[in-house]
Parts: structure tokens; C-alpha cells; sequence
């Protein structure tokens, strides 16, 4: 073709190019036609001439009896011709030569991207390996050559080997054999499918030699080599491409090597790019400068250029593009309906690296088919394993057409674009990523896309309901359960109304969710409005969620929440309904029992959801965790601390792992963990520890739920205790007037009677004993045994109609009473605590053994004055002293300041048997006193109290001592006046017990 001559002006170099180039593309289309029905035909024809192969391979063939004794040649079945023209990947072919070992089991992956040239690589190395090594066989398998049909027709022979792969595999061959295994994009399909035979990947693992597959992915290639056994082809080296490209040149074509270089970087030297400029060159007559020149002005050449070397992704060029520059959309839309319904969905997912299994809502063949004709246009990029990204030209061209003025006649393609957004809404709601996934950016970024068309139609609403349920889901994993709360709001709002019953999961995951931020009023409300289901896990997970609010109200005494939570559990287990929600009900009746009080029963229940969990789900499940953690919670109520603080462990390390160290659920089971070592703290650095763990949780909680939530609310009501114990009164009365004012106003229902309001009444009333002593803490004592009583308990104090809150309030009360001189009432109270806590905790529980110290030292206040009745008394009440020192030593340790307590009770019962028992006494001030300071410090109330006992008792058991002991007077004085001020209530307490002891004690 006499084309150099004519393209000399450049301003007639289009237009005489354009007959030039319509005749390359229609020559191609030509081809594809033929190639078609050649196909055709063969499929027609392909069982008899499978048969007829087999019969000529097996059928002996006459030969003369020299030729019979001639060794027979080796398999050399490679369905490919070697290129003559092959250049470069010395490199690669140096690494694959050194991973094959002949005569060996090797598994080796050739990996690179379509159009890299795999297959011609493979092709040149067992040529090469044939050259040395003529007696090598080798055996090349297709992807139409991997598995038979599964239907009725016979399986298909068209390989170079005679057989289906499956079917090769079954015979015995040589370990020098090379196995070539070549599945195209379809290595999941064909190598990882189920058949009868089994997978055919695990089979090739099983084959004596060496097994070489070409694969565009390295993860598949891992699976059948493993990572030190893959060889990954990148594009051409540029020496290479341009030796490439020179090679498939014709004459007219030639041109400097400096020109070809530019070429071919041009086409990022990816060898399936060059191979195609130069059939181009060659069809059209055009030499190197024209192309550049034509390339780098007008985007319709690009359009064109970086499509397969299949000649049907080769379409007529008046489809390509208009002369503006962008894709004419209406033509093409006319003309490739298919591809261009692909290209609108691109286009409503962002056109940014597009997931194939989205688009291919189609014929699988017929998706294949669509893309060619999309990448041949150049409107769509295949950037890596099935992704695809739209071109900016084809983008912006669509934009106009959906975001300009439509004319009238477009309103069958409005219609049809329509169809296919709502297309795009389902299969994007169908395919985007679950809760367990974090790749989420690109799909986030596609979803602000979808608010092209309406929205108002019920499948639509549902789809992108779903999505917002996904993102609620993914953020409630990760903690973030207010954005996880906004989600399940979105996707609420946008469900049609009436909710369709599928998806009443998404308005029971709002409700969990309000219930984790603590808005159980909302959580009421939203339980009134929930549509009624007649399916039964809709109806028990609806009596849950009411009783786990009836169970946050802590109203009813509880017990209305233990009857529901009994029901489900019943109901669960009587069904054949799923065992972990089965399991779960058990977990929900246990923590609710642990409420009432009943914390033998509630730890046989979470141990029995334990078990289960740790059997059907794992060690490691969220919900077996949950388990652990609330057997922790049981075991510190139960004062078995020690299990508490190694289940609280496992929780903790379990969680951590699972669902993050700054998860709401992690941060929850540290808050536990900082209650049990609060509970067995003795010195100020275990108070120190317990404290830096409860403020860095309930700071870090707080901004994920709010800073007034009751879990946070809990945490400061926590941190007074520690203020407390530290023996700094002042930060805990204020902390503990701050707890109560919210919890006055917190979110339940009737908040003034709240038990965990209560828990604050009580806590300051404790405080204010400690402060200002018994007559402040008068009637804050009196109002929380009464309201407790009657909040939690039927008011009989009888029997087991006692809960151990309450017991601790009536515990309290007879200490107040005691100090303000009502001995009797005191007794009655304290007699009434011990029985009941034996009852309702059991005779080992630490609380037991409190309430046992202190009904002696009561006792101890109302001594009778007869001597033989006295010595009996304090019999008894010495008895009472170490029998509750022997179980609080065996809990707590001989430092604690419970046991300190018990001991300074038993100090005090010596004391009063005169100078018999005024030396042991002494005795035991002295290891009090000691133990005090060295744990919380010389100016520790506790410290200053036992102090001044010492000092009492030493003068007491000898004159000798009076100065040192009025020395020690006076510094435990002086402590108070530090620490509390001189006008202070304890300072002044203080001073009157120093007066008493001085006219006790007069100078000698």
C-alpha cells in the first residue's frame, strides 16, 4: 500500500488515514466472523473428533519390526508454536531455571498481568529445556483442557495431550515429566472447584514431577508453589521492547532506534501493546513519527490502541470516539447496548478501579465478550485482576449526557438508564464488603455516587439499607457504637414503610445499639414501634430486649427481668432454635440472677454458657469472652477474687486480640479487672495501679459513649472508693456528691430510686461516718437501708427476702446506730446482716466475716458490769473476732485493711480484760500500727487512729511510758490538724481523746 507518499501533508494526514485504518478494522472483524463460525463448527463436531483422536492414539499402527524396537520419542504435546521473534526476560528465565530441579516433585507459578506474554515465556523455556534435554516430556493444559463437562455430552479431548487434565492425571508418568498448566483468569474456577475427583489444585500437589502453572495472580500462585517458588513476569525491559517492536516492524515502518524507544515507552513496554502498534503500523502504512505525532494529539488513537490482540476488541472506529475528543456515548449505547450498560454502572460506582463481580451481572461469555469490546475502545482499563477502571474521556462524556439537558427523544434511554442504576444499587448493596472486612474506602467513596436517580422505590430503599446495616455492623466491631448508631439510623430511615419482615434485623441492631449507649428510654420507645413478627426468634429476641431494659431499670426488685429472662431461656432451650442464642439466654438469665443477688445460682449458669460457648464457638469467639468476663464480675461479688482476677486475665488478653485494646468491650473487662485489685488492694501503690487503669479505661470510654453514661458514671463512683480508702475524704465527698447528682438525673426511668443511685446514697453516707462521724452520717444511713430495702427486696427481712446491697446498708446502719449510743437497735441490726448474709452469700464470704467482727465489737459497747457475765461476753465476742480474722487473713491477707479492722476489734476486746489481756493488746496495736504505715503512709487516718491506740495502750500497761505515749498523742493530733484542718470534725475528735487520755492518765 503506497502509504508513506500520500501522509506527507500534515494536514490531510487524518482523513487520508481514515480509509486506511477502517479497512485494518473491518479486515479484523472479518476475521473475528470467521473465527466465530469456525468455532461453531467445531464445537459441533468436537466429541466425534474427540473419539476418532483416541482411537488413532490407541490404535496400533503397522510398523516394521526395526521400528518397533525403536525407542520411542517423548511427549512433546505444547500447543503453541515457538516465536521466532522472542526477546528479553533473561533475568526471569535465569530465576526459573534455577527453581526447577529436573527429574524432581517442583511446583512452580509464572506470574504476571494480562498481556505481560506468560504464555509465550513458558513456551520459550520448554523449548529451551527440549534443546538439552530432548527426552524430557512435556505436557500443556489449557483452560478448555482442565476439567471434563459435567453434562450429558462426553468430555471434551481437545488437548495436545489427547485428554482432559482430570483424566491425564489418573495415569502414571515419568518424575522428569513437565506438567504446563495454563487456566487463563479462571485459576478459582477450574483449579480450586469441587469435583468428583476432588480439587484439581490438590491433586496437582500430589503429581511425581514438575508442575508449572500461569497464573495473573501471586496469591494463586502461593497456593500451588508457595512464595519462594514464584516466578513474577513485569513488562519488558526497555532494550528488549524496542528489539520487540523493531522485530515486528515492516519496512515502511522502519525508523530510529531513538524513535522506537519512544514508542514503546509510550506503551509502558507491555509486549501485548507493542505487538499491536506494530500490526497497526504495518496494516495502515504509517511510519513511527506519524504514529507519535497522531498519539500524542489525538485522543482517538488512544481509544483504539490498548486493546487486546483479539480482533474482536477491535471495533469499527466510527464508534470510537467524535471529533470533540470524548466517546460519542449515544452511538455506542446503540450499537454495544451490553457494554454500554456496563460502562453507566461504572460510571454510578465513582469509574474508580470498579470490582469485575459487580459488572458481571450477565452471560459469562458474554461479560468476557463485553469487556473486549470496552478495553478495544479504550473506555475501560483492566488495571489489575479483576478490576477496571473508566477512562476520564469516557467518564466525562457520560456526565454531560445524565447532568445536561435531556432532549425529549432521549426518554426511552432516561428509562433505560434508570433500569440499570437500580442494577447497579442491588448488586452494589449484594457485593459490598461484609463487617469483618477493612477494605471499605473505595466502596464508601462509590456510595456518596448513588443519589443520581430516585431512590423512593422499595428494592432500592432495601439495598441501600443494607449497606448502612453493613457500616453499622463494621463500626459496632470496632467500637464505634455512636457512628455504629448513626449507620442503623440511615439505614432505619431509609427502609420502606411497612418494614419488610427480612429485614427487621436492621431496627433490632438500632435497638442493641441504643442499649449500649445507655438511652433506654429511646431503647422503650422503639420497643413500642417494633412491628410485630409471628416468626419465634423474633418474639424472644423482643421478650430479651425488654427484659434486659426491665434489667438496666433495676425497678420491680428485678424480679419482673428474672421471670422474662427464665421464660426465654426456657423457651430457647425448648425449641429447635440456634444453640449459640441458646447459649446466650442462659448467659442473660446468669447476669440477671448476679443482679437479684443470687450469686451461687448466677455463676452455674454463666459457667454452664461458658462450656457451651468454649465448645461450639472457641476459646477465642467474642461471645465466650463475654462469658469469662462475666464470670469475673460474678466471682468479685462472690469475694472470690483470686478466679475473678484469672478470668478477668483471659478476657482481657482475649479481647485485646480479637477486638482491639481500646475496644468498649476490652476497656470494660479492665474496668473489672481495677475493682478486683481494688478490692484486694493493701497499699497505696496497688491503689495507685487500680486508679491509672480505671481513668485511662473511663477516660477512653467517654468518648466513645458519652461521659454521663451509666458505665462512666460507675467509674468515678469507683474512684471515690479509692479517694476513700486512701483516706483522702474531702476528693471523695466530692466525687461522690458529683455521682450521685447525675445519677439523680440519669436515664432511667425513675433515676431517684435507681439501685446504682442508692449505691451513691450509701457510699456517702459511709464517707460521711468516716468525716464527720455518726450523728452527720444519721440519715443518709437511715434512707439508704430504706430505700434499698424497698427497691430491692419485698420488705420482709425474713428468711432469703434479702439482697446484698441492702444487707450492706443494714450492716452500716447498726455501725451508726452503735456510735450513737443505741446499742440495742445496733445489735438487733447487725444480728440481722449476719444472718442474712450467711443466707444469701454464704458462710465463707468476706462480707460474712465483716459483719461477724463488727456484731463483737458492738457487743464490745454494751458490756455488762458483773464480772463473771463480762468474762463470758468477751468470750464470746473474742470468739466472734478470730473467727472472722482466720476466713479475712485466709481472703485478703494479714495486711489488708478489713483484717486490720478485725484485728484492731479483737485489740480492743483484749483490752477490756484489764491488765491480763492489756499486753497482748499492745501487742496488737503495735503490729496494726506498723502495718498501717507502712502501706498507706504516717498520715493515713487509719495510721493516726491506730496510732493513738497504741499510744493509749502503752501507757496503760506501764506508767513508764507516759511521755512517749503523750508524744505519740500528739502527733497523731498533729496529723489530723495537717491533713483535715484544726477545726475539723476528726481533728477535734482527736484533741477530746487526747484530754480524755491525759485525765485517764496523769502524769506519774
Amino acid at each position: 500500500m503506497p502509504v508513506e507518499g500520500t501522509i506527507a501533508s500534515g494536514t490531510s494526514l487524518g482523513s487520508q488515514l481514515s480509509d486506511a485504518i477502517t479497512t485494518f478494522l473491518y479486515r479484523s472483524f472479518e476475521d473475528v466472523a470467521k473465527n466465530l463460525v469456525t468455532r461453531l463448527a467445531a464445537t459441533e463436531t468436537k466429541s466425534v473428533a474427540n473419539v476418532e483422536e483416541k482411537e488413532i492414539i490407541s490404535a496400533p499402527s503397522p510398523s516394521s519390526p526395526s521400528e518397533a524396537e525403536t525407542e520411542p520419542k517423548p511427549l512433546f504435546n505444547v500447543p503453541h508454536e515457538r516465536n521466532p521473534d522472542f526477546v528479553g526476560r533473561s533475568v526471569s528465565f535465569a530465576q526459573l531455571f534455577g527453581i526447577w530441579k529436573p527429574g524432581s516433585k517442583g511446583r512452580i507459578a509464572v506470574v504476571g498481568l494480562g498481556g505481560t506474554g506468560k504464555t509465550e515465556f513458558v513456551v520459550e523455556f520448554v523449548h529451551r529445556i527440549r534443546d538439552v534435554s530432548p527426552k524430557t516430556p512435556v505436557y500443556w493444559f489449557r483452560a478448555v483442557d482442565l476439567i471434563s463437562d459435567s453434562g450429558s455430552s462426553p468430555p471434551t479431548t481437545s488437548s495436545a495431550a489427547g485428554m482432559q487434565l482430570e483424566e491425564w492425571l489418573d495415569q502414571s508418568h515419568s518424575p522428569n515429566c513437565i506438567l504446563v498448566v495454563d487456566p487463563g483468569d479462571k485459576f478459582s474456577d477450574l483449579l480450586q472447584t469441587n469435583t468428583s475427583a476432588g480439587r484439581l489444585l490438590d491433586r496437582l500437589q500430589s503429581f511425581e514431577g514438575t508442575v508449572i502453572v500461569l497464573t495473573r495472580s501471586v496469591q494463586h500462585g502461593n497456593l500451588l508453589a508457595g512464595p519462594r517458588q514464584v516466578c513474577e513476569l513485569h513488562n519488558l525491559d526497555i532494550e528488549a521492547s524496542v528489539s520487540l517492536l523493531g522485530d515486528n516492524l515492516g519496512p515502511q515502518a522502519q525508523s530510529s532506534p531513538d524513535e522506537i524507544q519512544e514508542v514503546v515507552q509510550l506503551m509502558t513496554c507491555l509486549p501485548r501493546a507493542i505487538l499491536q502498534v506494530a500490526a497497526l503500523l504495518n496494516c495502515t502504512g504509517m511510519t513511527i513519527p506519524q504514529f507519535i505525532k497522531l498519539y500524542q494529539t489525538g485522543c482517538s488513537m488512544k481509544l483504539r490502541l490498548f486493546g487486546t490482540l483479539d480482533p474482536v476488541s477491535q471495533p469499527d472506529y466510527i464508534y470510537s470516539i467524535v471529533e470533540k475528543g470524548v466517546i460519542d456515548i449515544r452511538a455506542f449505547r446503540n450499537d454495544f447496548s451490553k457494554a454500554a450498560q456496563i460502562l453507566f454502572k461504572s460510571y454510578y460506582l465513582g469509574g474508580n478501579a470498579v470490582p469485575g463481580r459487580i459488572l458481571s451481572s450477565f452471560d459469562h461469555l458474554e461479560t468476557i465478550i463485553t469487556m473486549n469490546i470496552l478495553r478495544g475502545h479504550f473506555v475501560m482499563v483492566e488495571e489489575r485482576a479483576d478490576t477496571y477502571t473508566v477512562h476520564p474521556l469516557a467518564y466525562l462524556a457520560i456526565r454531560r449526557i445524565l447532568e445536561g439537558e435531556r432532549p425529549q427523544t432521549d426518554k426511552d434511554n432516561i428509562e433505560e438508564e434508570q433500569r440499570w442504576f437500580e442494577e447497579v444499587v442491588v448488586s452494589f448493596s449484594d457485593f459490598y464488603p461484609d463487617t469483618n472486612s477493612e477494605d471499605r474506602d473505595w466502596w464508601r467513596s462509590c456510595l456518596t455516587q448513588l443519589g443520581s436517580y430516585d431512590l423512593n422505590i422499595n428494592p432500592l430503599q432495601t439495598s441501600i439499607a443494607r449497606i448502612y446495616h453493613k457500616e453499622s455492623g463494621y463500626f459496632r466491631r470496632k467500637g464505634s457504637y455512636i457512628d455504629a448508631l448513626r449507620m442503623a439510623l440511615l439505614a432505619k430511615n431509609t427502609l420502606p414503610d411497612p418494614v419488610p419482615q427480612e429485614h427487621l434485623s436492621i431496627l433490632q441492631d438500632q435497638i442493641s445499639l441504643l442499649h449500649l449507649l445507655g438511652n433506654y428510654k429511646d431503647v422503650q420507645t422503639a420497643l413500642q414501634r417494633f412491628p410485630p413478627d409471628e416468626q419465634q426468634s423474633t418474639m424472644l429476641w423482643k421478650k430479651r430486649m425488654q427484659a434486659k431494659l426491665e434489667q438496666e431499670e433495676g425497678a420491680n426488685r428485678y424480679d419482673s427481668a428474672v421471670a422474662v429472662f427464665r421464660e426465654v431461656k426456657s423457651l430457647w432451650e425448648n425449641t429447635n432454635l440456634s444453640m449459640p442464642d441458646s447459649l446466650q439466654s442462659v448467659d442473660d438469665f446468669g447476669c440477671i440472677l448476679m443482679l437479684k443477688g443470687r450469686y451461687a445460682e448466677a455463676s452455674s449458669e454463666c459457667r454452664k454458657a461458658f462450656s457451651g460457648r468454649n465448645e461450639l464457638l472457641g476459646s477465642s469467639h467474642v461471645d465466650t469472652l463475654t462469658s469469662l468476663h462475666h464470670l469475673a464480675l460474678i466471682m468479685r461479688l462472690d469475694g472470690k477474687f483470686e478466679e475473678g482476677l484469672r478470668y478477668i486475665q483471659q478476657a482481657i488478653h482475649g479481647r485485646e486480640i480479637l477486638l482491639g485494646v481500646h475496644h468498649p468491650e476490652t476497656l470494660q473487662s479492665k474496668i473489672v479487672k481495677a475493682r478486683i485489685l481494688f478490692s484486694t488492694a493493701i497499699a497505696l501503690s496497688d491503689f495507685d495501679e487500680t486508679e491509672t487503669l480505671l481513668v485511662d479505661s473511663s477516660n477512653r470510654l467517654s468518648k466513645i459513649l458519652s461521659d454521663t453514661h451509666p458505665l462512666v458514671v460507675a467509674c468515678r463512683s469507683d474512684r471515690a472508693q479509692i479517694m476513700l480508702a486512701r483516706g483522702k475524704y474531702d476528693a471523695s465527698e466530692q466525687m461522690n456528691k458529683a455521682t450521685l447528682s447525675t445519677r439523680e438525673k440519669g436515664p432511667w426511668m425513675e433515676p431517684s430510686c435507681h439501685p446504682e443511685t442508692l449505691e451513691s446514697v450509701h457510699q456517702l453516707a459511709e464517707l460521711i461516718r468516716f468525716k464527720e462521724g455518726c450523728q452527720a452520717a444519721d440519715a443518709l444511713s437511715e434512707r439508704a437501708l430504706a430505700e434499698r430495702t424497698d427497691v430491692l427486696t419485698n420488705g420482709t427481712l425474713t428468711g432469703s427476702d434479702f439482697h446484698p446491697d441492702q444487707l450492706t446498708s443494714l450492716h452500716h446502719r447498726a455501725i451508726v446506730l452503735s456510735g450513737l449510743g443505741q446499742h440495742l437497735p445496733a445489735l438487733q441490726k447487725i444480728d440481722l446482716a449476719l444472718t442474712g448474709r450467711r443466707t444469701v452469700l454464704g458462710s465463707d464470704h468476706p462480707d460474712v466475716f465483716l459483719s461477724m467482727t463488727w456484731k463483737g465489737e458492738i457487743m464490745r459497747s454494751q458490756l455488762p458490769t458483773y464480772q463473771t457475765q463480762r468474762s463470758q461476753t468477751l468470750d464470746a465476742i473474742e470468739g466472734l473476732h478470730r473467727q472472722a480474722l482466720e476466713g479475712l487473713t485466709w481472703i485478703f491477707g494479714s495486711e489488708h485493711q478489713n483484717t486490720l479492722l478485725c484485728l484492731t476489734n479483737l485489740a480492743l476486746a483484749k483490752h477490756e480484760r484489764g491488765a491480763a489481756g492489756q499486753k497482748e493488746a499492745e501487742t496488737l496495736y503495735r503490729q496494726i500500727y506498723r502495718a498501717y504505715e507502712r502501706n498507706l503512709g504516717e498520715l493515713h487516718p487509719e495510721t493516726l487512729k491506730s496510732k493513738s491506740r497504741l499510744a493509749e495502750s502503752m501507757r496503760a500497761l506501764s506508767p513508764n511510758n507516759h511521755q512517749e505515749a503523750k508524744k505519740m498523742w500528739r502527733e497523731s493530733c498533729a496529723g489530723f490538724s495537717k491533713i483535715f484542718g484544726i477545726e475539723a470534725y476528726l481533728t477535734e475528735t482527736a484533741y477530746r481523746e487526747y484530754e480524755k487520755f491525759l485525765k485517764m492518765y496523769p502524769e506519774p
